[in-house]
């Protein structure tokens, strides 16, 4: 008898845990390389600066029940995530997909929880990434990423500018 009721309780605790570690939010990632002119180590004639390029991303963030529920939201609503806190821990609802950009070395893979300044970051970093392919430029130099945060009634918004050249190397072609 007390061997079957340890294995029960085994069986509750793993069918508890995999529901939460099953989820997987889709998500797109673009990586570039990012550096500034002078690490480049190139004369003026092995590159072109084809464009100064700007992204944003805005993001809006709303908490309610005391903070048990969060709900991040992508302009237009591109995607949504809504983490809610309760008896059984943390469960998390979405839609959409959540495209993330990477700069150089910053790829990180983040808890359970996605904060809304993060979102922001990533996702203006993707859109400065889709230009760089755009313009056929092989990278950026010198990004500077600001980002802005206000209250708006009971929301918070986070908008993230991405600053960056987007440079071309010339080839000996």
């Amino acid at each position: 008898m007390k061997k079957l009721f340890i294995i029960i309780a085994v069986a509750i605790v793993a069918t508890s845990c995999a529901s939460n570690s099953a989820l997987v939010i889709p998500k797109a990632v673009n990586t570039v390389n990012s550096v500034r002119l002078n690490e480049l180590n190139l004369e003026r004639e092995d590159y072109e600066i084809l464009n100064t390029a700007t992204a944003t991303a805005t993001i809006t963030y709303t908490e309610s029940y005391g903070g048990a529920n969060r709900k991040i939201v992508g302009e237009n609503n591109e995607f949504m995530l809504l983490y809610s806190s309760g008896k059984k821990g943390l469960s998390v609802k979405f839609s959409g997909i959540l495209k993330f950009g990477y700069l150089a070395n910053d790829y990180e893979i983040q808890g359970d929880v996605l904060h809304p300044e993060e979102v922001a970051r990533r996702v203006a970093i993707y859109r400065i990434i889709n230009q760089v392919y755009q313009y056929g430029a092989d990278g950026v130099v010198e990004p500077v990423i600001s980002t802005n945060v206000e209250q708006v009634g009971k929301s918070i918004v986070f908008q993230t500018t991405v600053s960056a050249k987007l440079i071309k190397l010339k080839t000996n072609n």
